[in-house]
């Protein structure tokens, strides 16, 4: 559902932006703050039992913006994010998410759309339990709108990977909105 609302959004501003003159992306570093949400469904190993948990805190990440064309641009990307945990988790246990990855984002004037592969990482620590993490691999969509020249911009991305802890199957669904900043 939420790929379908992004989706649309995307469709809706590339179709509002379509007569713009079109603003080639700007190369350069980019540094962003927001907000993250993450869901994720587990089936435990052996037994395959399900459960699920949220989390949900704050992200920071950094991008370089590659031009490859008028229209389009490579984004090497890391985001990482601290949230708090609620669900079938030990009260108490906090959530580290890390996303490596790389973006190709389409460009229509100021707004772009685009999708990334990427690495994820998951760390779960309580301080009354050992600290657990697991790694995998997924990829997403973004959407958002810069600044004609660099500088300003703001962003949504929706995230799904798969990832094993060592008694665990975890999928997880993520949101992040952020706002940044492109040094040029």
């Amino acid at each position: 559902m939420k790929k379908k609302v992004a989706l649309s959004t995307a469709a809706i501003l590339l179709a509002l932006n379509a007569g713009a003159a079109c603003a080639d992306p700007k190369k350069g570093f980019g540094l962003d703050v927001g907000v993250s949400h993450n869901s994720m469904s587990a089936t435990s190993i052996p037994g395959g039992t399900s459960y699920s948990y949220a989390s949900s805190g704050l992200s920071i990440g950094i991008d370089y913006q590659i031009p490859v064309s008028e229209n389009l641009s490579v984004n090497p990307f890391l985001m990482s994010a601290g949230e708090s945990t609620s669900g079938a988790v030990k009260p108490g246990t906090t959530a580290g998410h890390g996303i490596l990855g790389i973006q190709l984002r389409y460009w229509a004037g100021n707004v772009f759309v685009g999708g990334h592969l990427a690495r994820y990482s998951e760390v779960l620590d309580n301080p009354n339990l050992p600290t657990v993490s697991a790694v995998g691999n997924g990829g997403g969509i973004v959407a958002g709108w810069e600044q004609p020249d660099g500088g300003l911009y703001v962003m949504g991305q929706l995230d799904s990977a798969k990832y094993q802890y060592v008694d665990a199957n975890v999928k997880l669904t993520g949101f992040r909105l952020s706002g940044g900043y492109r040094w040029k």
